[in-house]
């Protein structure tokens, strides 16, 4: 299986999450192309990833330029993206990704985290995906988050399913501080005015609040999804997370 995958982390200063995210990948996928994709990273981001024998691009422009450099540069059958803030926990993942993969039908798995049980959307924390239904130009560099909706588009083009995996990773994620801003921002951006995306986006705040089993996450939703609204209705300011600033 490793001689079929590549797996492309895209990190912006990442330190503090990297080295348990990519040993996890090293454990899941023995012998398999790590490639770590940075923006400019200024905290050992890079130091923790050649430490590790990844094989590390640079890029300025974003996260959708980040994405778009995994499928420009994937020489492999498959491609698997891993948010840098993740650590794989189901070792066995990648090798069922790639058997339902193989169905006629399917063209993306998701790695849900721990204790996860109600799917949504196309997160991208943890995601496999073949090669050859993204040939070409996928995601355009402008956008910075919300990159999946693109990504979706290919699939639905294409007629294809998404496979959920439940338990397969946790995510301790970091920067909060202005990230439903940014995301409503970065909807605006890929996908306009559209009131079908407010209330998809809405959804999936409700989801994972619930998915969270927490009543302080629960009780943030509503506050989260004012934000996101904030960053779509004005979305210059927001367009940008500046990990700097949490």
């Amino acid at each position: 299986m490793s001689n079929d995958l590549s797996v492309f982390v895209c990190t912006y200063n990442s330190a503090v999450t990297l080295d348990d995210c990519l040993s996890s990948i090293e454990k899941a996928v023995e012998g398999g192309r790590v490639i770590v994709i940075d923006h400019e990273s200024t905290d050992g981001t890079v130091e923790i990833a050649r430490k590790h024998g990844a094989t590390v691009l640079s890029e300025r422009t974003g996260l959708g330029r980040a994405r778009q450099m995994a499928f420009d540069s994937v020489g492999t059958r498959f491609l698997a993206f891993v948010d840098s803030d993740v650590e794989i926990v189901n070792l066995g993942f990648f090798r069922s990704a790639v058997a339902d993969l193989e169905q006629k039908g399917n063209g993306a798995v998701v790695g849900m985290a721990v204790g996860h049980r109600l799917a949504y959307g196309l997160p991208a924390s943890l995601l496999v995906v073949r090669s050859d239904d993204f040939q070409g130009r996928v995601i355009p560099d402008q956008i910075d988050a919300r990159e999946t909706f693109y990504i979706q588009e290919r699939l639905d083009a294409l007629r294809l399913k998404t496979v959920y995996l439940a338990d397969a990773i946790v995510h301790r994620s970091q920067f909060r501080r202005y990230k439903p801003e940014w995301e409503g921002a970065n909807t605006r951006l890929a996908c306009g005015v559209e009131l079908g995306q407010l209330a998809f986006a809405l959804k999936v705040i409700v989801l994972m609040s619930i998915n969270s089993k927490s009543i302080k996450n629960m009780a943030y939703a509503p506050v989260f999804y004012l934000k996101f609204l904030r960053g779509f209705v004005n979305p210059r300011p927001w367009v940008r997370l500046r990990r700097e600033e949490g």
